[in-house]
């Protein structure tokens, strides 16, 4: 019998494993000979640089659905920097190669490969937007561990919240590291059709948050 069941981030080992992930990224950092410039241009840079690099994780796991053969009508975006998140919603069930691709390209494309082009080229702003970027994916990274380890016959899709994802399976799903087990049941096939999806869903805290460090990093490139 097939079974679904319902996970929520556990947004405080979340963070922790984030923090770790982002100082192991960055200790090759204390090894590499560069010069970094602290003016205040250069930080309103790196932090409107850093705000377009988010959103190009979230597109980067849209291609990633796209790859594996999802149509662009059934994906969403979404910013709750409330809850710590920006976020990319497959709204359809997609198989485990689908999800799993999805996941790894951020952390591959703006993560590990454009890490090496810095050291390479010598570029400190890309280097940071890496390290940053693989500290950020430290949930995909946790997801795609517990995933590779299902079997083939699991499918996921998420609700409109950011923060929480079902898993469907005709085996028992154990306890996944970092996730709380909010709902299991029984699997039915019409069980997701009610759900509500934004196309874009950015709530009033991020969009007010958005335009402050938006002209914050405007008016640092001026001074």
């Amino acid at each position: 019998m097939r079974k679904y069941y319902k996970y929520e981030i556990n947004m405080t080992i979340g963070n922790i494993v984030s923090i770790l992930v982002l100082v192991l990224a960055a200790i090759p950092l204390l090894f590499l000979e560069m010069s970094f410039d602290f003016e205040l241009k250069s930080f309103g840079i790196v932090l409107i640089a850093y705000i377009f690099w988010m959103l190009f994780h979230e597109i980067l796991h849209a291609l990633g659905h796209m790859v594996c053969g999802v149509k662009p009508k059934h994906i969403s975006f979404g910013v709750a920097l409330e809850k710590g998140v920006a976020f990319c919603l497959i709204r359809k069930e997609v198989s485990k190669k689908g999800i799993l691709v999805s996941l790894i390209f951020p952390f591959f494309f703006i993560g590990v490969l454009t890490y090496i082009i810095g050291i390479i080229i010598n570029s400190p702003l890309l280097i940071i937007l890496s390290v940053f970027n693989i500290g950020g994916a430290s949930i995909d990274l946790l997801m795609f561990y517990h995933f590779s380890k299902l079997g083939s016959d699991i499918t996921y899709i998420e609700p409109g919240d950011g923060t929480s994802f079902y898993l469907m399976s005709n085996n028992e799903i154990k306890k996944l590291f970092g996730f709380n087990k909010i709902e299991e049941g029984t699997y039915t096939d019409n069980m997701f059709k009610n759900i509500k999806y934004k196309r874009i869903d950015i709530s009033k805290v991020s969009a007010v948050l958005l335009i402050f460090l938006i002209l914050f990093s405007i008016l640092l490139l001026f001074l």
